[in-house]
């Protein structure tokens, strides 16, 4: 951990501190600027400061703001938890749903919407009656940036790789499963690897990818799938496969909840593929904020339940 100087030390503004999570949580010094009221020659003074308390530049310019040095990434930890006790112990904030008159803007797709939105409204008019929610299609590839751009406050999907500036808290683990019609000509064999490429298969794609998990795996070992259908909503997925000779890689989940069980036929994966995890992700800026953490909560309680 970088050591500051007694002397360098007694200069020290704790607003120099401040200004620095700002702008290492933005990577932009107009958006931090906006979010600590100040003005953007006011915040650049403060990083000019703090460069020379620390000779190090801490930040470089990128086309999209600024970039943080590797002294800036070694210090920001440290630096975020003792402001973030800091605001806990001086001003402590209080947050009370059955008088809240906010609104949460959360991002997911369909099949979380079907599994989550319910019971989450049945809270809400419960114990928030006027708390408004905003829900907004998640690709898993927008909700990173939508959330960069404090644009939503959650997103809820599979995250495989949040930056440093995001958080995230597994909701949902379920494991996949091979679906088709109940009378498939695959249904009544043993769905070995060479049978299931040859079939043809349905892919549920929120960004519009022509290729899924398992096509990788099936590359390495020379083979490739024919996948003659695309398309954007898990809750459809299970009734085209029920009503045609398509067959898909569906989450549990998804096919337990259809409601088409009976038409299905279920079939183990004929290769090794990992669970599909929900998770739920938000940004460091709103870690600590009370409603986010009373929203983040109820979404933990009603994925624990399902």
């Amino acid at each position: 951990m970088t050591v500051i100087t007694e002397m360098n030390y007694e200069q020290l503004d704790l607003n120099l501190l401040t200004v620095f999570d700002a702008v290492m949580t933005e990577l932009n010094v107009t958006r931090a600027a906006d979010r600590l009221h100040m003005t953007q020659p006011a915040v650049s003074n403060a990083l000019k400061r703090l460069r020379h308390l620390l000779n190090d530049e801490l930040f470089v310019k990128v086309p999209s703001g600024v970039s943080p040095t590797p002294k800036a990434m070694e210090i920001w930890q440290p630096i975020r938890d003792a402001l973030t006790q800091i605001r806990r112990t001086l001003e402590p904030s209080q947050f009370d749903p059955a008088t809240a008159t906010i609104a949460f803007t959360i991002a997911m797709n369909d099949l979380t919407a079907n599994l989550i939105l319910p019971k989450l409204i049945a809270v809400l008019e419960e114990s928030a009656p006027d708390i408004d929610v905003r829900i907004i299609p998640n690709t898993h590839i927008n909700a990173p940036i939508l959330l960069e751009q404090a644009e939503i406050d959650v997103a809820v999907g599979v995250f495989p790789h949040p930056s440093a500036r995001l958080r995230s808290h597994t909701l949902l683990t379920s494991p996949f499963i091979c679906v088709m019609r109940r009378d498939h000509p695959l249904a009544g064999k043993k769905l070995t690897l060479e049978r299931y490429v040859q079939a043809k298969h349905l892919l549920v794609t929120l960004t519009g990818e022509s290729t899924g998990l398992i096509d990788p795996i099936l590359q390495e070992r020379g083979l490739q799938r024919r996948i003659a259908l695309t398309v954007n909503q898990f809750a459809i997925a299970p009734r085209i496969v029920a009503n045609s000779d398509f067959i898909a890689i569906l989450p549990t989940r998804i096919v337990e909840m259809s409601g088409l069980v009976e038409q299905l036929h279920l079939a183990p994966l004929p290769i090794e593929i990992a669970p599909s995890i929900l998770k739920m992700m938000w940004h460091e800026r709103n870690h600590r904020h009370p409603a986010q953490e009373w929203l983040r909560s109820r979404l933990i309680e009603i994925c624990s339940n399902l």
